[in-house]
């Protein structure tokens, strides 16, 4: 028997509103919206360029990921991938289901719910969108704007093979801790450059993906703090 649909204005309206809803809701919504980070330049300001590239990108190619987080009865959880080895960028790297925007997008958000179908099988009326987070711009030359979901727990996952390998979640509360932030050294093509990165027990968060956590993350903490 297949599931009944849902309706995304009403898929996630629990009886009581979680805290860690509002917190999200009220840093999406702030006034100040998120600035575009380079996380790549944040870190290395000494580099002209991704050591990946022979020349400083011109233009970013626009992209958007979903930012899955699945209300859990328990507790909240992100749901991440792991890239197939086959891909053409980012083989084998842990990230969030997403891709470049296509021309029958109509929005970034569209083309984040659409990739996340395409990668992990959740159909988007299993998906409450709560907001983006502005640009993220990546070493690999994509100008990624991530778009804040939340998952009901009932949905399907079914990852492509071709696509993802694996998948796995981890406590929102986790990747919240900013005390779990690290800031490591990589080196690619003989050039040295620092990457965020938060590791989970076996795996390794880094890149983007944990540069988009901590835009998310900081902007929870700035609003417990103000």
């Amino acid at each position: 028997m297949s599931k009944p649909r849902i309706d995304p204005a009403t898929v996630a309206a629990p009886a009581t509103t979680a805290p860690w809803r509002d917190e999200i809701s009220a840093a999406l919504s702030a006034p100040e919206p998120f600035d575009t980070r380079s996380i790549f330049h944040e870190l290395n300001p000494h580099l002209k360029k991704s050591p990946i590239f022979q020349r400083p990108m011109k233009e970013y190619r626009p992209a958007a990921v979903l930012f899955p987080i699945i209300d859990r009865p328990e507790e909240p959880s992100v749901l991440l991938t792991i890239r197939s080895n086959d891909m053409p960028s980012h083989a084998g790297q842990i990230s969030f289901p997403g891709g470049r925007v296509q021309q029958e997008d109509r929005d970034h958000t569209d083309t984040a719910l659409r990739e996340t179908w395409e990668e992990v099988g959740i159909e988007r009326n299993y998906v409450e969108v709560m907001g983006d987070m502005g640009l993220h711009l990546g070493g690999m030359g994509f100008a990624v704007t991530p778009v804040v979901g939340i998952i009901h727990p009932d949905a399907d996952f079914t990852p492509c093979p071709r696509e993802v390998q694996g998948m796995f979640e981890v406590p929102l509360a986790h990747l919240f801790d900013l005390d779990k932030h690290v800031i490591e050294e990589r080196e690619n093509n003989g050039v040295k450059y620092r990457m965020p990165a938060i590791p989970y027990g076996e795996f390794h968060i880094w890149g983007l993906t944990a540069g988009i956590i901590n835009s998310l993350a900081k902007a929870v903490h700035d609003r417990r703090d103000g």
